[in-house]
């Protein structure tokens, strides 16, 4: 009787869990196909042959960016509209505190371990670490003010489309100076350079959710007469949800063929590796201590209660994120698995998650401190 329950009890498991398996599954039968098909030849593949071989996984990732905007859009408005608008307060304070102080902890990390492990002196050639820390031309003031300017973009269905951001126009060894007013251009200051502004492909995912939550909150305030509104959009944020979950049991499959495909771009796998073993290795090591470590501890003692069932949970939103390398299109994966399997209040998660995948970048903040002193 006991191995019928038991038995039962693994069944019930692997079912609930059989995504997750599936997705985990297919990010290593990803790894094992990149590597035999790149040694089932000794001639170096070609962008077009594992674009042939990633195509599938393309089409997966396509699908992903497809339904971020119409998810996102109502799913925030909706969630915010039907919210007490005090309550909604509290909760983005609460998150956009939790965002910042996860992000300061990141850098302290990456600061922390490079300076421990100190990956540099790994005889890396002066011109791979050129390679990786390519940058263009901006100051810090502009990086901040194109983030502000792209909370406000000036056309929402650009917004859909494009980001605001600011070019330095670099000019030249000498110094010179500007014809309109006569100051003083520097090539070793750039806060004298030239600007201009100029817009980059790709979806302002901020300014969308600005504008997401004013509305939202114009909803709220306007009581019965917004209710017609508010129920449009939690319509359409219902069929989106069940769009994203057929989408996302593809998963398997497209994070299968990305993989594949991107080892396959790689000249040399196990070279690429062993040129940035120590930084790898590093990043990695504070990746994982982050994530496994870090933040577990903030959720037990914020909640009380142990996290691993919660991470368990989580497990096709985390494979999903490694093989589609994009946070935007993991995004509808994460809401998914957090209404459905953690239990999280849809109107919570609808409104905190938006934002996170904007201005959370936990794991960028740890590279970056990594790569500086790198």
């Amino acid at each position: 009787m006991n191995w019928d329950k038991i038995r039962s009890k693994v069944m019930r498991s692997l079912k609930e869990n059989l995504l997750t398996i599936a997705t985990l599954a297919g990010v290593i039968i990803g790894v094992i196909l990149g590597v035999c098909l790149k040694n089932s030849t000794d001639e170096p593949w070609s962008k077009r042959d594992a674009m042939y071989v990633s195509y599938i996984g393309k089409l997966f990732l396509n699908m992903l960016k497809c339904v971020i905007i119409p998810l996102i859009i109502p799913s925030l408005i909706a969630s915010i509209g039907s919210m007490d608008l005090s309550l909604s307060g509290k909760v983005g304070l609460r998150a956009v505190v939790y965002y910042m102080a996860t992000t300061v902890l990141a850098v302290i990390l990456g600061i922390i371990l490079v300076t421990s492990i100190r990956p540099g002196a790994g005889g890396i050639a002066e011109e791979d670490l050129q390679e990786q820390t390519t940058k263009r031309n901006i100051t810090t003031a502009d990086t901040l003010m194109d983030l502000l300017r792209n909370c406000f973009p000036p056309n929402i269905i650009q917004a859909g489309l494009q980001q605001y951001k600011t070019e330095l126009v670099y000019p030249g060894e000498d110094k010179s100076m500007d014809m309109d007013t006569g100051a003083t251009i520097d090539p070793a200051d750039k806060s004298t350079w030239m600007f201009k502004s100029a817009w980059s492909n790709g979806t302002n995912i901020l300014g969308l959710v600005i504008f997401s939550i004013v509305t939202g909150v114009a909803i709220a305030m306007c009581g019965e007469d917004g209710k017609p509104l508010l129920h449009f959009f939690e319509s359409v944020s219902i069929v989106m949800m069940k769009v994203t979950t057929w989408i996302i049991h593809l998963a398997p499959i497209g994070v299968c063929f990305l993989v594949a495909g991107q080892l396959l771009e790689m000249k040399d796998i196990a070279g690429e590796f062993l040129k940035l073993g120590w930084y790898f290795f590093t990043v990695l090591l504070g990746l994982f201590i982050h994530g496994l470590i870090v933040l577990p501890t903030i959720y037990g003692l914020a909640t009380r209660s142990l996290p691993f069932r919660f991470i368990a949970n989580m497990g096709n939103p985390l494979a999903t994120a490694f093989g589609t390398a994009s946070s935007s299109a993991t995004l509808p994966v994460t809401i998914n698995a957090l209404e459905e399997k953690n239990g999280v209040d849809p109107k919570i998660a609808r409104f905190v998650l938006p934002i996170g995948a904007t201005i959370n970048m936990d794991g960028t903040a740890l590279y970056e401190a990594v790569a500086a002193l790198f």
